[in-house]
């Protein structure tokens, strides 16, 4: 599939399709069924892609990378249509539920930039929002916040109204941050950590702030990478370094 490490995938199109992106610097669209690639996205990063995503009518993509760019690109006919230029290299980026706007996080002192997902136009740059490398930033379902986990080992949710940090959990994990997912409803956030455990955090109630979060512990014998709810949220997957798969309900 790729040449290098995989860094990003995702079902797309009705599950008809799967995007991916990688370190070899390539973004590919994959058919289901057949198993080969019918679009390749190349020769416009020039170091490892950290993620991409589809917008959500399916029209384009945006990644981002160590090149210290996020990119968009025409899904139907693979052209560029816009780089926003970080001051350092980007680990994550992610489109908001109602295609308006893209979050990407950049390890230049720890920001989180928020653009226009249409103009390019940055509408928010948060400099110093975390305290070491943020490791991945997404919105929420109603496209209000923007949560954010690091190296430093906090969860920051960031209002887009007030433009403020509204939540800040500082002791949840006692390692690195690697990954954070909603449930669709944003009801609930999972985060997953190299402490080898997965937290779910009621954002909703902001019970977590009385009451101990629902961990999910000996799933994993080495840190957990990513973390992922099923669509009715009655399952949580999660990926490890040490090359296992969990499913947790």
């Amino acid at each position: 599939g790729h040449s290098d490490t995989v860094s990003s995938c995702h079902f797309c199109f009705e599950d008809t399709k799967i995007l991916s992106c990688s370190y070899d610097r390539m973004v590919k669209l994959w058919d289901v069924e057949k198993g080969v690639p019918i679009q390749v996205f190349d020769e416009q990063h020039t170091a490892p892609i950290s993620e991409c995503n589809l917008t959500p009518d399916d029209r384009s993509v945006v990644t981002s990378s160590y090149d210290n760019t996020v990119k968009a690109w025409d899904m139907e006919t693979g052209k560029m249509l816009w780089t926003v230029e970080h001051e350092g290299i980007v680990t994550s980026c992610n489109i908001s539920c109602d295609g308006r706007y893209v979050v990407s996080g950049s390890d230049k002192e720890n920001t989180i930039y928020v653009f226009d997902a249409i103009s390019a136009t940055v509408v928010a740059h948060i400099q110093g929002h975390h305290k070491s490398t943020i490791t991945r930033c997404c919105f929420d379902p109603d496209n209000q916040r923007v949560t954010s986990v690091s190296y430093d080992k906090t969860i920051k949710l960031w209002d887009m109204i007030t433009r403020s940090t509204s939540i800040t959990i500082t002791e949840g994990h006692s390692n690195a941050i690697s990954d954070c997912c909603f449930t669709s409803d944003g009801h609930y956030l999972c985060t997953a950590s190299w402490d080898k455990s997965l937290k779910i955090w009621d954002i909703k109630t902001g019970e977590f702030r009385c009451h101990e979060p629902i961990s999910l512990n000996q799933g994993h014998e080495g840190s957990v990478s990513s973390c992922l709810f099923s669509q009715d949220a009655s399952l949580v997957v999660s990926g490890g370094y040490d090359k296992t798969i969990a499913i947790w309900d």
